[in-house]
């Protein structure tokens, strides 16, 4: 039951960018003299790549929401660092790269970027853009946990239930699932659901293991729907 468990939980995982390299990451972005120049702030430059990314108020471009997001990184945006590592790693206005997503993250996480935190994290436990290392994922999401992101606290509870990076601790991963499932996100509700339908880290208690599925469905979640059937 618990292999079966287990097995489920990775798959319903929804993974959301870590090794620097010799070169000077802002070269392989295209430069804008007119706006390397210009007088708006790093804060401006962030919300106008924003703005490009959405199509907000303007046609969508992924590029041109690269080349502000470089700017504002430029002059010290940790937001845009984020920003540019999700470019990258999304493959949006440039070439998919996990490499420079990664190095990216790991500069907005250095300065305490929760989301950041949590990008890199899954970055090491996917070994992609650097080295497969679990216990460097755990390091990370562990920070950006306690900053309250959800999709680190739900990374969390995967790393505690699957005993990766650290020993198996289902009171831990309950813990943390509750954490994200208290903040709406679907998976960490269905992951709850999962624990108390199979009695891990807690006393086996269908009703909640429903309750839990039910919340999950409700969002959408397939699985969620699929589990409450055969926990209805």
């Amino acid at each position: 039951m618990k292999s079966k468990f287990l097995a489920l939980l990775g798959s319903c995982l929804l993974l959301v960018a870590c090794a620097h390299n010799a070169t000077d990451d802002y070269d392989a972005i295209d430069s804008n003299q007119e706006l390397a120049s210009s007088s708006l702030t790093a804060d401006q430059l962030y919300q106008t790549g924003n703005r490009y990314a959405k199509g907000i108020g303007v046609q969508k471009d992924d590029h041109e929401a690269v080349i502000y997001y470089a700017e504002a990184a430029r002059r010290g945006s940790v937001r845009a660092e984020y920003a540019l590592g999700y470019m990258y790693r999304a493959g949006r206005g440039v070439q998919q790269n996990y490499t420079q997503a990664s190095l990216w993250f790991e500069r907005a996480a250095e300065q305490g970027n929760s989301d950041a935190e949590n990008s890199l994290g899954v970055r090491y436990l996917l070994g992609q853009g650097t080295q497969q290392d679990y216990g460097q994922a755990l390091m990370w999401f562990q920070k950006a946990a306690e900053q309250g992101n959800r999709y680190a606290q739900n990374e969390l509870g995967y790393m505690y239930a699957a005993g990766k990076g650290v020993n198996r601790d289902y009171a831990t991963a309950l813990h943390w699932y509750k954490q994200a499932a208290n903040q709406n996100l679907p998976s960490a509700q269905y992951n709850l659901g999962l624990m108390y339908a199979n009695g891990m880290g807690t006393a086996p208690n269908r009703g909640q293991a429903r309750e839990w599925f039910r919340r999950a469905a409700l969002h959408g979640f397939e699985p969620a729907r699929r589990a409450l059937v055969q926990y209805g």
